[in-house]
């Protein structure tokens, strides 16, 4: 029989998860929609060429190659993602649907993490942020991992503290499980080593080391990915074409390196826009500072200090890449909605002990009321953030590219190999559904069209035709078939006068 809190918690689940329906089949416009076509592509691919997980292919930079690629992830997700395609064919709500189901997953096992270390109150304050927080809303329903990741990171933690503490063998083997995928589903995953560790050393002091258990799970849970890594790496060589996710942090020299360490915009970006104001809400932020600080002296709760230290660390290792993609914080709003439903379930506490005529002037007549208003406050301020993101007019910007993509795989052959003009990412491809190149429009020349002509370009197509330099306008219109040319987008043969 269930209790009260537990019917609650299924409650907010299924609220999430109806919450996240809305729009499900739009365009992948919403966020990220690089990373998203990206994906889906991957995916598409894996339904169209066999199935066959090991051997990732995508649209760009591939010519009249496989457009196998390297340097990857593990394409969990979008594997699964082309199974359900075998069944109801290919519809992009079906990648969005395993998201929002992911999501399902991790907000149930961060209920119940919640709750064995701050009590059931505290796990449904945690649980409703986590839900409802503007930033995981918008990823835990698109088309990219890191829904999958979550729910696997999540689970695996909780399995492990389990173990912790019965030694039970099915969470032995369900961590275990969890470990595998969580790593293969993202490479960043392994930084969660940092509050399993904290785990061992509570448990078993320095003796853990000892322990064969730890180091067979240690094993079975990095193996896969370090074969996997080996694999995708040699990938790369087939074709010439790579994701470059094993560069993370490397790139422009990122890797805790001095000119991110020192540079204020990497701080005010990284921190401050994309976890204290996006992910955090500005009001979520403070109530989770709050419970950094004024829980340190609670041992129990410091498996969550080191799963925020964890993806601090990943922050700075990682400072370009973290820099340039906000999903890449995204894992910090676990531990923090721990910390915000602790701090806040702490306070109210007080309040109602001392009882709120008793407090002192200062706490009664300010610091109470204030706590009280930000708490009151928050969940109006995340309904804000998700439906401003869903007005039509955001999406309307980008309807240029599901318009022109559409329409060059309508009139165009299925083997033709196209020029995507739009800012130099898969989108336009995608769409298309053909093998190309993409590129920056404003940056297209004459000479850069013809070039890809003699490697087999038979179409161009723009989502950006008032960037275009106007002389390559009108080079394409006298030399080749524009076939549609529209304030939008321009659709352009070039194996054909």
């Amino acid at each position: 029989m269930l209790d009260k809190n537990a019917k609650f918690a299924i409650l907010i689940i299924i609220s999430g998860f109806l919450a996240r329906l809305m729009n499900i089949s739009q365009p992948l416009f919403d966020v990220t929609m690089w990373r998203q076509t990206d994906t889906a592509a991957i995916a598409r691919n894996f339904y169209y060429n066999g199935m066959n997980i090991f051997y990732p292919q995508v649209l760009w930079n591939s010519g009249n190659t496989e457009g196998y690629v390297g340097e990857t992830e593990f394409f969990l997700y979008p594997f699964v993602v082309a199974l359900l395609y075998k069944v109801f064919g290919v519809h992009e709500y079906l990648g969005r649907l395993v998201s929002i189901l992911a999501f399902c997953g991790g907000a149930f096992f961060l209920y119940k993490l919640a709750q064995k270390y701050i009590g059931a109150t505290g796990a449904l304050i945690a649980l409703a942020f986590y839900t409802f927080s503007p930033q995981i809303f918008f990823y835990s329903r698109s088309f990219q991992p890191e829904s999958t990741m979550l729910l696997f990171s999540i689970a695996m933690v909780y399995f492990f503290s389990q173990w912790i503490d019965t030694e039970e063998r099915k969470d032995y083997i369900l961590m275990i499980f969890c470990g595998i995928c969580a790593f293969l589903v993202k490479i960043p995953s392994v930084c969660l080593g940092l509050p399993l560790l904290y785990l061992c050393i509570a448990k078993y002091r320095w003796k853990f080391i000892l322990e064969w258990k730890l180091w067979l799970f240690a094993f079975l849970t990095l193996c896969p990915i370090t074969l996997w890594c080996i694999h995708s790496y040699e990938l790369k060589f087939l074709n010439g074409t790579s994701f470059c996710t094993f560069h993370i942090g490397l790139r422009d020299e990122g890797f805790i390196n001095m000119s991110f360490l020192t540079n204020l915009d990497f701080y005010k970006r990284v921190f401050y826009l994309y976890i204290f104001q996006r992910q955090l809400i500005y009001v979520g932020a403070i109530l989770t500072i709050v419970g950094i600080f004024y829980s340190i002296k609670k041992k129990d709760l410091h498996l969550f200090h080191f799963w925020f230290l964890s993806q601090i660390i990943f922050l700075f290792m990682s400072a370009n890449t973290s820099w340039h993609h906000s999903y890449y914080s995204m894992p910090i709003i676990v531990p923090s909605s721990i910390f915000l439903a602790w701090s806040v379930v702490t306070y109210f506490d007080k309040i109602k002990r001392a009882k709120f005529v008793h407090l002192p002037k200062l706490e009664k007549f300010f610091i109470a009321p204030v706590f009280i208003l930000m708490v009151t406050l928050l969940p109006f301020i995340c309904y804000h953030k998700i439906t401003a993101r869903y007005k039509p007019e955001r999406m309307e910007k980008d309807m240029p590219i599901y318009v022109a993509g559409n329409r060059v795989r309508e009139i165009s052959p299925k083997d033709a190999l196209i020029i995507a003009a739009h800012w130099g990412g898969p989108e336009l491809l995608y769409y298309s559904d053909r093998k190309g190149w993409p590129a920056e429009s404003m940056n297209v020349t004459i000479e850069m069209i013809e070039s890809l002509k003699k490697e087999g370009a038979s179409w161009f197509v723009s989502s950006r035709v008032t960037e275009i330099d106007k002389k390559v306008v009108s080079y394409l219109q006298t030399n080749y078939d524009v076939i549609e040319l529209t304030d939008q987008y321009l659709i352009a043969r070039l194996d054909k006068l």
